[in-house]
């Protein structure tokens, strides 16, 4: 009763590849046609960026995470030396390819960094960063309306 339970499991796993030699006491036979999928045909190509939570669609930026936003910002020397991250970044934000997030600094007043997806290179780069407006000119307005911190 073992020995059927234990190939009928065996059975039900391997008959999703194609395997179903296992419980048989037949020798096995060449199948050319079950042969593994080549590097080639076993690697296709991302078409975008996998999702950063359930649900997000993988060819926009948002949902988006501090680390991810926090690569973005050291990349970008011109904002990162000029805005003081302290703790990291905090209270993000994000709609339509775009986002905000606010930095937690020991010794000077909290900053917001402005970031944008670039959906052509798939990475998220930092636009900019300071304390007034730093979204003022630079965000559509249909979208301005929707991230926080663009205030301040």
């Amino acid at each position: 009763m073992k020995r059927l339970l234990g190939c009928a499991a065996a059975t039900a796993a391997l008959a999703l590849t194609g395997v179903l030699s296992a419980c048989s006491d037949d020798p096995p036979k060449d199948n050319a046609t079950a042969a593994a999928p080549t590097t080639q045909e076993s690697l296709l190509p991302q078409t975008g960026p996998a999702p950063t939570k359930p649900g997000a669609s993988p060819q926009a930026g948002c949902p988006v995470d501090a680390a991810t936003l926090e690569k973005a910002f050291v990349a970008n020397l011109e904002v990162s030396n000029a805005v003081d991250i302290g703790k990291g970044l905090t209270d993000i934000s994000c709609a339509d390819n775009w986002a905000t997030a606010r930095t937690q600094p020991e010794a000077n007043d909290k900053a917001t960094v402005l970031f944008q997806y670039d959906t052509a290179k798939k990475q998220w780069l930092a636009i900019a960063g300071g304390t007034d407006n730093v979204c003022m000119g630079q965000v559509p307005a249909a979208v301005l309306k929707q991230l926080k911190n663009c205030g301040s």
